[in-house]
């Protein structure tokens, strides 16, 4: 068994690892679990963050077609998409291994895995199969989303897709539904 850390914050997304970068900072000694390899969540890994990305390069296209206004003309752009989607995955990966170096200078424990409570203070982490048993004062959890479905309204089919499998669409449709 680990020795027993102050806090435990599981779920390092925005509010997990900002709440363990405070915590680390006021003197706890502080682990942070989470099933990433480097602390981002899913706004990081899989939402707000790939979401800007793509909606940058949205709008540099769009601003080459008003460009004809003011009397400056453009190509019409190719699309590498597996490029693209490469340079957006290049932007997440920076920003989740800057957060991973930020947790390793304010000395927090950073665990890949699942957490799952056990008792009022410990709880066991898997990962790969593989447990760890670990005793803690307190908890934090910060779990985050995950996208809804609304099940009567779920079927399968490649034209019906998450925010998850919108970032990660094979090729451009000439027309979307957002809902």
């Amino acid at each position: 068994m680990a020795n027993s850390p102050h806090l435990i914050v599981i779920g390092a997304g925005p509010g997990g690892y900002a709440t363990a970068f405070m915590a680390s900072d006021q003197g706890l000694d502080v682990t942070l679990i989470d099933d990433a390899p480097n602390p981002g969540g899913v706004c990081l890994y899989r939402g707000c963050i790939p979401s800007k990305a793509l909606l940058h390069v949205a709008r540099l296209l769009q601003e080459t077609k008003l460009a004809r206004e003011w009397g400056v003309r453009f190509n019409k752009p190719i699309i590498d998409l597996d490029e693209l989607r490469s340079w957006k995955d290049g932007v997440v990966g920076k920003m989740t291994k800057g957060l991973g170096a930020l947790s390793r200078q304010r000395k927090i424990n950073y665990i890949q895995g699942r957490a799952k409570f056990i008792g009022p203070h410990q709880l066991i982490v898997t990962r790969d199969r593989q447990q760890q048993n670990i005793r803690f004062d307190k908890a934090v959890v910060a779990t985050g989303s995950r996208p809804a479905r609304i099940s009567s309204l779920w079927i399968k089919s490649e034209h019906l897709m998450d925010s998850t499998g919108a970032l990660e669409i094979p090729t451009i449709p000439s027309s979307l539904l957002v809902i």
